[in-house]
């Protein structure tokens, strides 16, 4: 069970909402490592990366950005 929804069903009055992952951020730090997978429906590149060493920290902060400026159509 998620979070949320123990939450919800430990508070009396409120209904889980349901949750979608529409993408997901993968960092391995014990070997620097790091990629991005999208989950959108009709996304055209469903993979970033993966991308090593030095490049992880920049990748991981600004991967989710760029992915939706390039294939989403979303301001960065």
């Amino acid at each position: 069970m998620t979070a949320p929804a123990a939450q919800a069903r430990d508070t009396p009055g409120r209904a889980a909402a349901p949750q979608q992952v529409a993408g997901l951020l993968v960092v391995d730090a014990e070997n620097v490592r790091a990629r991005y997978e999208c989950y959108r429906p009709g996304c055209p590149q469903r993979r970033e990366g993966p991308v090593f060493g030095p490049a992880v920290q920049a990748f991981v902060t600004e991967i989710k950005g760029q992915h939706m400026a390039a294939y989403h159509g979303e301001p960065r």
